[in-house]
């Protein structure tokens, strides 16, 4: 893993450059390497996801001219309002191939299902930050979205490293505020949200093996079962105020 961050480091410092610090066109970082921008700890992450508005033709395009000798393209979709496009590479480690990817997003987010869309509009752009994330032993200074977008897009994802984040999101930042208004304005199937946090998170979460899970992910044994409790009731509440 740490040498797969090595290489997710070098790769992104390239992109900021390329991009004059990521500007041009505008980048924000998703995914794992954005939930550092949020909470104390860090976890390792498989791969590096920037999402980016839709634009009359495709940045995509452009970024396609920009890619490494030594990476090439995995996968490239463009469909009316949304577009995707893979960057791969295979690096050694003893005698082991280690397989490093970058995602690019534009105009959506799409999960593995077909109802997991989030749409990026102008707010999920204009009020991303410009932070300092930490990889690889240093910091790179890169957009995230605002924690409201970003909680979103955990809940729509809801792998079971999103929940262990979802959990460490609300233990260090509480449950974003306004959620019910921004979820109709960027979720397609908003009723999707309130069934992932009640049929998914909630359910994960009271397991027994949760806590262990939790802390082990995150490399820190302060999380606690009285944590966990706390944190489940707040899902619960919200759940009792949504009305998606």
């Amino acid at each position: 893993m740490k040498k797969r961050e090595d290489e997710i480091l070098k790769i992104i410092l390239y992109i900021s450059e390329k991009t004059d610090g990521f500007t041009n066109p505008k980048l924000i970082i998703i995914g794992g390497y954005a939930l550092r921008a949020f909470i104390k700890f860090s976890r390792y992450t498989r791969d590096c996801d920037f999402i980016l508005k839709k634009k009359d033709g495709w940045h995509l395009d452009n970024l396609n001219r920009i890619l490494p000798e030594d990476w090439k393209i995995e996968d490239l979709k463009k469909q009316y309002r949304y577009g995707f496009m893979r960057w791969l590479k295979f690096i050694k480690y003893d005698k082991v191939r280690i397989k490093v990817s970058i995602d690019f997003m534009e105009g959506e987010i799409r999960g593995r299902k077909e109802e997991e869309i989030i749409m990026i509009d102008n707010r999920i752009v204009e009020n991303s930050r410009f932070t300092l994330i930490p990889i690889a032993g240093q910091e790179v200074k890169a957009f995230v979205p605002e924690y409201l977008d970003y909680f979103i897009m955990k809940v729509i994802s809801c792998r079971a490293s999103d929940i262990r984040d979802i959990a460490s999101l609300i233990h260090e930042n509480a449950v974003p505020r306004e959620l019910e208004k921004r979820i109709n304005e960027i979720v397609p199937n908003p009723e999707l949200f309130e069934s992932k946090v009640r049929k998914r998170i909630i359910p994960e979460m009271k397991k027994r093996t949760f806590i262990d899970s939790w802390k082990g992910i995150m490399g820190t044994a302060e999380f606690t079962e009285k944590d966990k409790e706390q944190i489940v009731k707040r899902l619960e509440e919200l759940l009792r105020t949504l009305r998606l």
